[in-house]
């Protein structure tokens, strides 16, 4: 038997509001069906602004000049 399922704020954002860099994403600002999906990943992972900095960005706090820009 596993433990508590976890609790995530039923807070759906706009669009404009929303920090993943994919914006041709089906579920780009709206954050409950973005969260189930990776939950449900086969790789399940947290949805990018729920993840923790890049050692990058939290030692210079921004993306490197020859970043991908997708």
């Amino acid at each position: 038997m596993s433990g508590p399922a976890p609790v995530f704020a039923l807070v759906s954002r706009k669009p404009e509001a929303c920090s993943c860099p994919k914006k041709e994403c089906p579920r780009h600002g709206d954050c409950q069906p973005c969260r189930s999906y990776h939950l449900n990943d086969k790789r399940p992972r947290p949805p990018y602004c729920e993840r923790k900095p890049s050692l990058w960005r939290r030692l210079f706090g921004k993306a490197p000049r020859n970043a991908r820009k997708d």
